[in-house]
């Protein structure tokens, strides 16, 4: 695995020496670091909670997990292209996963508002509540969830 020697993994790829389990390792490697890299205690002078570790943990968690899951269904199957099928079929799946869950973020959002919280309408606050952290593995989890179907069904195709 190259971290640093990008013109190296481009000749691997020319010439076809980076493995499913390589791309894999890539593809978990980048999700880790984007999880860690978002995280609010890296954003100086900006508030930060408990909350907020636990959705980047947990996040983190859930993301290490279905990306894990997804790469054993594929290389259970006929163990091509997984990091294409990943990116490729993530985005529909990111789409409709979202449309399916923006009602529940809005009454969610209206419930912590006004009925569990009403005090956050006047703060400028941007720290995770319990329901956010909640709203947000739920998110993810469904993501990953869907995403393994359909990882599944098209690496279990007869070619």
């Amino acid at each position: 695995m190259y971290l640093w020697k990008v013109n190296s993994l481009v000749e691997d790829f020319k010439s076809g020496n980076v493995s499913q389990k390589e791309e894999f390792k890539y593809m978990l490697l980048y999700t880790i670091t984007m999880v860690l890299g978002t995280d609010p205690a890296l954003y100086i002078g900006s508030s930060y909670n408990y909350y907020d570790t636990l959705t980047s943990v947990l996040m983190l968690g859930i993301s290490i997990f279905g990306i894990f899951y997804c790469y054993k269904l594929n290389s259970s199957g006929d163990n091509k292209d997984f990091i294409v099928r990943l990116m490729c079929l993530g985005l529909p799946v990111t789409i409709r996963v979202l449309t399916l869950m923006v009602p529940i973020f809005i009454i969610a959002g209206i419930l912590e508002a006004v009925v569990l919280s009403p005090e956050t309408l006047t703060e400028e606050s941007f720290e995770n509540t319990p329901i956010q952290v909640t709203i947000i593995s739920l998110f993810t989890a469904s993501y990953f969830w869907y995403l393994s179907i359909k990882i599944k069904a098209v690496s279990s195709q007869n070619t």
